[in-house]
């Protein structure tokens, strides 16, 4: 992935007029509440009323923190919202931060993968009933730079899938499926697994759905290196 930074004039999202009048409203409306808290605190002082007074005082201090962070929001570091946006090749992703208009973008070229495993994900709570698997575990080699890194991500939304398969299908990423639950498998285990697991080409023309279901076995898969009976290891 190739990562670009810039302060833009314009960049792809920026802070609407609308997000700005009701930053502007909140602020007001927490500076003056906490104002009248605290003038009220003073007014009831003499009155020697103190828990009362505790309770106005407390609630005063925590408009005057609560204004405070709102008043510091505009200078805060990082991005606030992204977009992405796909291209005949591949994707770019913008991290932008709308109060100050930097942006981050991270472009991504389908090509660079150089191999594509989908297989099962079960959550910890799983009990091995067919019908109740959660979804699937997507993850893909890639090459930046000379350097192998690794993608992966947990899809548990019939469209998402769809998306992934579509892509695989249009860019004909070279994909491969294995309905072994690969749940348990950690990023130091990737290179075997991709190497050693039962897996077959998949060109997105079959139900990945229905090809799961074919599973009897939904016990955690373990790369060959791993001590039996170790599954954390």
């Amino acid at each position: 992935m190739q990562k670009n930074f810039s302060q833009s004039e314009k960049p792809p999202s920026e802070m609407s007029k609308a997000k700005w009048f009701y930053y502007y409203f909140v602020l007001t409306l927490i500076g003056l509440l906490g104002i009248g808290a605290l003038y009220l605190f003073f007014v009831m002082l003499p009155e020697g009323v103190w828990l009362l007074n505790l309770l106005i005082g407390g609630i005063a201090l925590f408009l005057g923190w609560v204004f405070v962070k709102i008043l510091l929001l505009p200078r805060q570091k990082g991005s606030t919202t992204f977009k992405k946006v796909q291209n005949e090749t591949g994707y770019t992703t913008y991290f932008i931060n709308e109060w100050t208009g930097e942006t981050e973008s991270v472009s991504f070229r389908y090509d660079q993968i150089t191999d594509l495993l989908i297989g099962l994900w079960t959550n910890p709570k799983f009990k091995g009933r067919k019908n109740d698997y959660v979804g699937a575990r997507l993850l893909y080699r890639y090459v930046e730079d000379g350097e192998m890194k690794y993608f992966e991500t947990v899809i548990i939304s019939e469209p998402s899938l769809d998306e992934w398969i579509e892509t695989i299908r249009k860019h004909r990423i070279p994909a491969r499926i294995t309905n072994r639950n690969i749940s348990a498998v950690k990023e130091n285990q990737f290179d075997e697994m991709l190497e050693t697991i039962e897996a077959e080409p998949f060109d997105g023309s079959i139900s990945l759905k229905d090809y799961f279901m074919l599973q009897e076995d939904f016990s955690l898969w373990q790369p060959p290196s791993m001590e039996k009976g170790d599954p954390l290891s």
